[in-house]
């Protein structure tokens, strides 16, 4: 999001630009004109946040003037891992979780909640294919809870995530690598507002969902 310093830059930018042409032209420049300046200023300011915060997220704004889909909330997850038990040869079963989106439209954070564990994404950002498809792409750092980290250490890895949010139900697909020469997919389904800091918190919170009439 613009700051308020470049806010002001480009506000005062154009008037100076305004008052020179002004001046070039052999026009009268009255002080009173840039009374309202500051006012201006704010009004402008406090618009910008509104629309980067929330304005943009609203619905009659998307296809003509805002294209990037809104993903923010949480999003229940279903991760499919290469990863097999070197012990069995055995392949792990799927792993659920949960996907914590907090979005406005210049910013992106996820955040990855597992029973054994948290990744964070950095340097997440939405870009958008030549065919027109929004994807997520990141780099994060996995932490699992320290009594796993016998078997499971911290590692980092990379996703690239496609938004479908054209399919009767939005969701939300794609991969994942790790620097410990592992893989799988990903699914993000079941998106709800309300947004978590903790695995527990979330599987209570979803495990009410289901249960309600």
């Amino acid at each position: 999001m613009a700051s308020e310093r470049y806010i002001k830059t480009i506000i005062y930018g154009a008037a100076l630009v305004w008052a020179a042409l002004l001046y070039f032209n052999h026009e009268a420049i009255r002080s009173a004109w840039l009374g309202p300046l500051s006012t201006a200023t704010a009004v402008v300011m406090y618009a910008v946040v509104a629309f980067d915060i929330w304005l943009w997220k609203l619905p009659f704004l998307h296809g003509w003037f805002v294209k990037r889909p809104v993903i923010d909330g949480t999003w229940k997850v279903e991760i499919r891992s290469n990863w097999t038990n070197p012990a069995t040869g055995a392949a792990i079963p799927p792993v659920q979780g949960f996907m914590v989106v907090r979005q406005t439209f210049s910013t992106l954070s996820l955040r990855l909640l597992t029973a054994e564990s948290s990744s964070e994404l950095v340097g997440t950002e939405i870009v958008c294919t030549p065919d027109g498809l929004y994807c997520v792409s990141g780099v994060y750092r996995n932490e699992p809870r320290f009594e796993v980290r016998d078997r499971s250490p911290i590692h980092y890895g990379a996703v690239w995530l496609k938004i479908m949010d054209q399919d009767p139900e939005k969701k939300v697909i794609g991969h994942y690598w790790t620097d410990r020469e592992t893989g799988g997919e990903m699914e993000l389904r079941n998106r709800q507002y309300k947004k978590f800091q903790s695995f527990p918190a979330a599987q209570q919170y979803f495990q009410k969902l289901t249960i309600t009439p």
